[in-house]
C-alpha cells in the first residue's frame, strides 16, 4: 500500500542533501523516491487505489510541482495486461521545490551564497555546512554583512562602541545580528576573535556598557572620608578597592540579606546576581583577598559557588553546610531543577559540599538563605569574619 504521507516525508527529508549538493555545484536531479511496488496479485481495488494515490501526486495532475512516473506494461494472470509504476522521481529542481514548498527559501539561500562567497571565497565550506543560516535576508542584508566582515578582517579588535564603527551599515544591524556576524568573522578572520570574551561584543573587541556591581562597605574605617556605604560601581572601578585595605569580600545572592548585613571587620559586600558572579573573574584583587560566598542551600546555590571557585579557588562558603540544613528542617521548600550535567560542577566543590549538592538535587530540596533567621546569620558572619569593636 502506498502512503502519500510517507512519500511527502521522504521528499522533505531529502531537502538538506539537495541544498548542499546545489551549493557544491552538483545536479541531484532526477531525484528518485522509494515506494512499495504494487503487487500484481493484489485485488483490483487495491491496485486502483495505489495508482490513484501516485497520480494525485504527479506532475501531470499538480502542474509544475509534482513527481514524474515511469510505468511498465505487465501481463497479470488475474487482471490481464496493465501499466504498473516502476520509478517515481522529481525530474527537475523546480518540480521538487514546488512540491515541498521550498522554492523561495532556496532562492534566498542561493542569493546569500553568491554574495558571501563572491566576497569571501573562504566561506564556501562553512556555508555548505551552515546553509540554514542563509535562509533569510535580502541582498542589502548580505551586502551589509560583507561590509562588516571586511571591516573586522582589516581592523581586528577596534576598541570602539558599535556606534563608532566606520562602516556604512545601521548600528542596529550589527547589534541584532551579532551572533551570525561573530560566526562569519571566526571563519573569515579567526585572529579577530577573542575566545575568552563572554559576549559577542567582547569577543570582537568592541566597547560595551560597563557591568555594574552593587556594593556595601561594612567597615567605615576602610575609607573614612567616604560619605556612602552603599553604591554601585563598574567592574573596572571595583578593582580600585584592592588599594583600600579590604581584607574580606562577602558575596551574597539574596538582596534583602545583602541590605541587612551587619558591620564586619574590613569587609566589602557584593550582590552576586546568580550565575553572573562569573563576571567577577576580571577583578584581579579578588585573588588577593579573602573571598566568602553565601548562597541558597540548593542545586543552583552550589552551582554558583562552583562557578565562582572556577576562577577563585580560595573561595569559602558560609551557611552552606549540613549543619545549617539540619538546624532548620522546617524551612525546606521544593528545590530548583539541577542542570543536565551537574557533574561539571563537582570538581570545584569540597567533598562535603559535593555530597550535599547531590543530595539536595536528588531530593528536590532547597533552603533559601533569606529563610534563615537574621540573628542566626548575623552571628555566623560575625564569628567567621570578625565583629567590629565599634558598631555604627
Amino acid at each position: 500500500m502506498i502512503d502519500v504521507n510517507a512519500l511527502r516525508k521522504q521528499a522533505v527529508n531529502k531537502y538538506p542533501g539537495i541544498v548542499e549538493s546545489r551549493l557544491r555545484g552538483e545536479n541531484p536531479f532526477p531525484l528518485f523516491l522509494r515506494f512499495p511496488h504494487i503487487s500484481t496479485t493484489t485485488t483490483r481495488e487495491e491496485i486502483l487505489r495505489d495508482m490513484a494515490v501516485l497520480s494525485a501526486e504527479s506532475k501531470a495532475v499538480r502542474g509544475d510541482n509534482g513527481i514524474s512516473i515511469e510505468t511498465r506494461s505487465i501481463n497479470t494472470a488475474q487482471h490481464g495486461k496493465n501499466s504498473f509504476p516502476e520509478k517515481i522521481y522529481f525530474a527537475s529542481e523546480s518540480d521538487y521545490l514546488g512540491y515541498i514548498g521550498k522554492t523561495n527559501e532556496l532562492q534566498n539561500i542561493l542569493l546569500a551564497w553568491n554574495i558571501l562567497t563572491s566576497a569571501f571565497p573562504g566561506l564556501r565550506d562553512w556555508a555548505i555546512l551552515n546553509w540554514k543560516e542563509l535562509r533569510t535576508g535580502d541582498n542589502i542584508y548580505w551586502e551589509n554583512t560583507c561590509r562588516v566582515l571586511e571591516y573586522f578582517r582589516t581592523t581586528p579588535f577596534p576598541g570602539k562602541y558599535i556606534r563608532e564603527l566606520p562602516i556604512e551599515v545601521p548600528t542596529k544591524f550589527i547589534e541584532e545580528n551579532s551572533r551570525l556576524l561573530e560566526k562569519l568573522i571566526g571563519v573569515v578572520a579567526p585572529d579577530s576573535i577573542d575566545t575568552t570574551g563572554e559576549t559577542p561584543a567582547e569577543r570582537l573587541g568592541l566597547k560595551t556598557a560597563d557591568t555594574l556591581i552593587e556594593c556595601r562597605l561594612l567597615d567605615d574605617s576602610i575609607q573614612p572620608e567616604w560619605k556612602f556605604r552603599q553604591f554601585t560601581v563598574t567592574l573596572r572601578d571595583l578593582e580600585h578597592f584592592g588599594q583600600t585595605g579590604i581584607e574580606t569580600v562577602l558575596i551574597t545572592e539574596n538582596r534583602t540579606n545583602f541590605l541587612t548585613l551587619p558591620m564586619l571587620h574590613s569587609t566589602l559586600a557584593l550582590q552576586g546576581q546568580g550565575y553572573a558572579v562569573a563576571r567577577l573573574k576580571k577583578v584581579a584583587f579578588l585573588t588577593r583577598c579573602r573571598l566568602i560566598y553565601w548562597g541558597d542551600l540548593d542545586a543552583h546555590g552550589f552551582e554558583i559557588l562552583a562557578t565562582l571557585r572556577r576562577y577563585f579557588s580560595h573561595t569559602e562558603s558560609i551557611m552552606m553546610n549540613r549543619a545549617t540544613v539540619e538546624k532548620f528542617p522546617a524551612y525546606y521548600t521544593s528545590g530548583a531543577i539541577v542542570r543536565n550535567t551537574p557533574e561539571i560542577f563537582l570538581p570545584y566543590l569540597h567533598d562535603d559540599e559535593a555530597t550535599l549538592f547531590q543530595e539536595l538535587s536528588r531530593n528536590n530540596q532547597r533552603l533559601e538563605q533569606e529563610r534563615l533567621p537574621h540573628a542566626f546569620s548575623t552571628a555566623m558572619l560575625r564569628e567567621r569574619i570578625g565583629v567590629l569593636k565599634t558598631m555604627s
